[in-house]
């Protein structure tokens, strides 16, 4: 009777050396794996606004070479000695519409005071050429429009509905999104940081040195100022923008217009001599400001100024 052949199994200690290796693996690949996730999410988002600029500029082709934009009355300016208010809605609801299932008129007794510029997005959602789903950046985590009858109204259910900001539409004639502007003008972009959960009021000042921020500072000191759709509010890492020119880049500082015009602030027009420019990069913050300005507002006193200044909203 031969002798039988003892198998040896993992002994105690070798099957927690196996454990902890592949637990020291798994903490090694499981950043890179969030990581390929959220440059994943970040390019869909890119496919978004490119998306939503090509039936921009198409829907210009049949329309005089004027993008979206709904209809408003050009004419009320004031209302008995107050600024029309064109953006904000007096329920404090930001850029969704007072009654989003009528109408914008721009002529008689129905004339629109209070439209939206996000009622500008819904015009390519009403024709077919997008979809709610494209207005959503995967990385957001805003949800999907739920219409059903998109056809019955006029703009998106909520603000956490988009997830995009559009160039103001109802300021001077020349501040307004067309063809034939200039190609470094941005015309959309991930929603900016003010109204997003998780951003404070700005305050200019680089962590690292106390100075004001400027385009040379880290992009990392301007994270509490860009999008938070990449990153959270008040950590974002940067936006995609679409240019009028049609392509869509990613910028890890919202000052990216023209003469490094601050996208999400308008500009004004204190110390237009000073060194850094801070008028430009940093601007007013429209959820600073009562009611929200528009590009070319007569009020902040930077009209000459107006068809340079990219102001994206919300």
């Amino acid at each position: 009777m031969g002798l039988r052949k003892r198998i040896r199994g993992f002994t105690l200690i070798e099957l927690l050396v196996v454990i902890a290796i592949i637990a020291l693996l798994i903490s090694i690949l499981l950043p890179s794996l969030s990581r390929a996730r959220e440059l994943s999410k970040r390019l869909v988002c890119q496919s978004n606004i490119k998306g939503v600029g090509t039936s921009a500029k198409i829907y210009a082709n049949d329309n005089n070479e004027k993008w979206m934009i709904p209809p408003f009355d050009r004419t009320l300016k004031y209302a008995d000695g107050e600024r029309v208010d064109y953006i904000q809605d007096p329920d404090g609801r930001g850029p969704i519409g007072v009654k989003r299932e009528f109408r914008s008129f721009s002529f008689g007794s129905n004339a629109s005071t209070l439209v939206s510029v996000t009622r500008s997005f819904w015009m390519l959602v009403r024709s077919g050429d997008v979809t709610v789903k494209q207005f959503i950046c995967p990385s957001s985590g805003a949800e999907t429009d739920p219409t059903e009858n998109i056809d019955f109204y006029y703009d998106f259910e909520d603000t956490e509905n988009i997830s995009y900001g559009y160039l103001v539409p109802f300021g001077p004639r020349d501040t307004r999104p067309r063809e034939g502007v200039d190609n470094r003008m941005i015309m959309m972009a991930d929603r900016g940081p003010f109204y997003q959960e998780g951003q404070s009021n700005p305050q200019w000042a680089s962590p690292e040195t106390g100075d004001l921020l400027t385009i040379n500072d880290a992009p990392k000191s301007w994270r509490r100022f860009n999008s938070g759709n990449h990153g959270g509010g008040g950590n974002g890492e940067g936006q995609q923008a679409l240019f009028a020119d049609g392509h869509v880049t990613f910028h890890r500082m919202p000052a990216i217009g023209i003469d490094h015009d601050n996208i999400y602030t308008v500009m004004t027009n204190d110390n237009w001599d000073d060194a850094n420019g801070s008028n430009r990069i940093h601007g007013e913050t429209p959820h600073e400001t009562t009611p929200i300005p528009f590009p070319g507002d007569d009020a902040l006193g930077v009209a000459a100024y107006s068809s340079t200044d990219s102001l994206l909203y919300p």
